[in-house]
C-alpha cells in the first residue's frame, strides 16, 4: 500500500491501491464536528461529573473518528477509472469512469491549508452529490496534477513508471476577472446574508437549547418590554426592522468575503476555465470550455440600481449553472460574457416584446394575490385596529405594488434571436436572461395551458443537453413560436410545418415534435 500524494499521478495496476495522506486523521474530526457536537457537549458535562468515564469515552471515540477511517480508505487511478474504497462494516466503492468525468474541484479548508493538503471532488455530470468521487485529503501538488490529468481536455499526462515526477500543468493565457474590494457593495443585496443569518440563528438555537438559555432570554425580554412600555409601537417596529436589516447587511458582507475573497477566473491553454475563490476555505473549480452552451445572467431587483449582476455558465455534464462571476459590476459581467459566449451585449440588450395578452396574464396573476392579502388590513379594521384610512392605504399599497410587479415581470419577458444564439428573458421580478447557443439546442416542444389557449399564447421550450435541459420562451404567440423554432433549427422543424398558417392548430407537429 503506497501513498503517492506528493507526486505526479500514475496509472495504477488493477490491484494497486493507495492510502490518503495521514493528515486525513486531523481533517476528519473537523468535517464531522457539526455531527458529533452533541456528543462532545455530553462528554464535556460528563467530565465534570465523572472524569474517568469521560476519559474512557474519549479514548474509544478518538480512533473511531481519526485512525480507522484513514486505514479503511484507499483509492486508485487507472486509465479506465478512479475508485475510492471506504468503510469498515459497510464497505463502499465509489467509481468514476475516466470518459465520464466532467468536472474536478479542489477545496482546502483551514486545516487542509495548514497541513498542505487539498480535497479533490470528481464529478461525472450527475445532479446527485452521492455520485461524486471524493479524495478527502491529498497533497496540494498531487491534487493540482491530478486535476490537470483527469480533465478530458487537459494537457497533463501520467508520468511513466520509471520517469521523473514532473507534471505538465496548464498555463494561464488570460485572466478574465479578478476580485476587487468595490464588489463588496453588492453583497448586502444578495441572499448570502440571509443564509448566514439563518445559519447563525440555527447554531444559536442549538447552543441555547443545550445550555437552557431560553428562560434567561425570556426573562430579559420581559424586562425590556416593561421598560419600553412608554415607547410607541411604531418606533419599536422601525428599530427592530432596521436592526434586522443592518445585521443582515453585516452578515452579507462577511459571507461574501469568506466565499469570494481572492476570486479569480482565468482561461488556460488546455481549453478550460478555472475559478478560484475563498478566504478561509479555498475552492478551485475547472470547467471545460468545449462543454459551455451559453450563459445565464441574474440581476436581483435590489442590485439593479447599483448596476450589478451574477453570471453563470450553461454547460453540459457539470452543475446546472456553474458560477462564473459572483455579484459584480455590469462592465465586468459583459466582459466575461463576451469572453465565454462570444456575445455579451445581446445578453442585456433589448428583447422582442411578447403580445399584449402576455401583459394581461401578468396582471391577472399579481392583482388577485394583492387583493387576497388586502383581507388582512380589512379584518384588522373590522376588529378595531387600525383605522379605516390606514386599512384603505394598506389595500392601495398592496394593489399598486402588485400592479407594479406585474408590469416589471412583463418588461423582463421576451426573446431575441442573434446570429449565433437565442436570448430568453423570463417573466420574473429579478431579471433572468439565458443565452443559448443555437448548436446547443437539440429539440423543441410547445406547452399550452387552458388559460394560454384562450389568449392565443404558448410556451416554446428549447431542449438542450446543458444546464436545466429545458428553457421556456413563455407566453409567445403560437405562430411566432413556430417561426422562431424553424429559424433556429430549420432541418428539424420545416418538414413538420404546414404550408399555410393554421391559427387554430397551434399545437401542430412542431408543438409535438421533440428530438430525443
Amino acid at each position: 500500500m503506497t501513498r503517492p500524494d506528493t507526486a505526479t499521478p500514475r496509472e495504477d495496476e488493477p490491484g494497486q491501491w493507495h492510502r490518503l495522506s495521514p493528515g486525513m486523521m486531523a481533517v476528519r474530526p473537523v468535517e464531522l464536528a457539526p455531527q458529533i457536537l452533541p456528543t462532545l457537549v455530553g462528554i464535556f458535562f460528563a467530565a465534570q461529573a465523572a472524569p474517568l468515564i469521560a476519559l474512557g469515552i474519549g479514548i474509544v471515540l478518538a480512533p473511531l473518528v481519526t485512525v480507522v477511517p484513514w486505514l479503511a480508505t484507499t483509492y486508485q487511478v487507472t486509465d479506465q477509472h478512479v475508485r475510492v474504497r471506504s468503510g469498515v462494516l459497510n464497505r463502499k466503492v465509489a467509481t468514476a469512469r475516466r470518459d465520464r468525468i466532467r468536472s474536478v474541484e479542489t477545496t482546502a479548508s483551514l486545516v487542509h491549508r495548514v497541513l498542505g493538503l487539498e480535497k479533490v471532488t470528481i464529478g461525472t455530470g450527475s445532479d446527485k452529490e452521492s455520485s461524486n468521487v471524493v479524495l478527502t485529503a491529498v497533497g496540494k501538488q498531487y491534487a493540482t496534477s491530478l486535476r490537470d490529468y483527469l480533465m478530458p481536455t487537459g494537457t497533463a499526462t501520467a508520468a511513466p513508471a520509471d520517469g521523473p515526477d514532473v507534471a505538465e500543468p496548464a498555463h494561464v493565457t488570460e485572466v478574465l476577472a479578478r476580485f476587487e474590494p468595490r464588489w463588496l457593495r453588492y453583497s448586502p443585496f444578495s441572499i448570502l446574508g440571509m443564509a448566514a443569518a439563518a445559519a447563525v440563528f440555527g447554531f444559536g438555537a442549538q447552543f441555547a437549547d443545550e445550555f437552557d438559555l431560553y428562560s434567561v432570554v425570556a426573562d430579559a425580554g420581559v424586562g425590556l418590554w416593561d421598560r419600553a412600555g412608554d415607547v410607541p409601537v411604531a418606533v419599536i417596529v422601525v428599530v427592530g426592522v432596521v436592526g434586522i436589516v443592518a445585521a443582515g447587511g453585516v452578515l452579507s458582507v462577511l459571507a461574501y468575503v469568506l466565499s469570494y475573497w481572492g476570486f479569480t477566473l482565468s482561461r488556460h491553454d488546455d481549453g478550460t476555465l478555472r475559478m478560484r475563490r475563498g478566504l478561509v476555505t479555498t475552492t478551485s473549480t475547472t470547467l471545460d470550455e468545449n462543454r459551455i452552451r451559453g450563459v445565464h445572467l441574474h440581476e436581483p431587483l435590489l442590485m439593479r440600481p447599483l448596476h450589478g449582476a451574477r453570471l453563470h455558465a450553461v454547460a453540459t455534464g457539470a452543475q446546472k449553472h456553474p458560477l462564473l462571476l459572483p455579484p459584480a459590476p455590469l462592465e465586468v459581467v459583459d466582459h466575461v460574457s463576451v469572453a465565454v459566449s462570444g456575445e455579451g451585449a445581446d445578453l442585456r440588450g433589448p428583447v422582442t416584446a411578447h403580445p399584449a395578452a402576455a401583459r394581461r396574464r401578468r396582471f391577472t396573476r399579481a392583482v388577485p394575490g394583492a387583493l387576497i392579502l388586502s383581507v388582512v388590513p380589512i379584518a384588522g379594521w373590522a376588529l378595531g385596529w387600525p383605522s379605516l384610512a390606514a386599512a384603505l392605504s394598506c389595500v392601495l399599497v398592496l394593489v399598486a405594488g402588485g400592479a407594479a410587479l406585474a408590469e416589471l415581470r412583463y418588461r423582463n419577458l421576451g426573446h431575441r434571436l442573434t446570429g449565433r444564439s437565442l436570448v430568453i428573458g423570463a417573466p420574473t421580478t429579478a431579471r433572468h436572461r439565458n443565452l443559448l447557443h443555437r448548436d446547443g439546442i437539440i429539440g423543441w416542444s410547445v406547452r399550452s395551458t387552458w388559460f394560454q389557449r384562450r389568449q392565443g399564447l404558448v410556451t416554446l421550450v428549447a431542449a438542450s443537453a446543458a444546464g436545466l435541459e429545458a428553457y421556456g420562451v413563455v407566453d409567445i404567440d403560437g405562430t411566432d413560436a413556430s417561426r422562431l423554432a424553424a429559424a433556429i433549427s430549420p432541418t428539424l422543424i420545416e418538414p413538420f410545418l404546414a404550408p399555410d398558417p393554421l391559427p387554430e392548430t397551434q399545437n401542430s407537429a412542431v408543438a409535438r415534435y421533440s428530438r430525443r
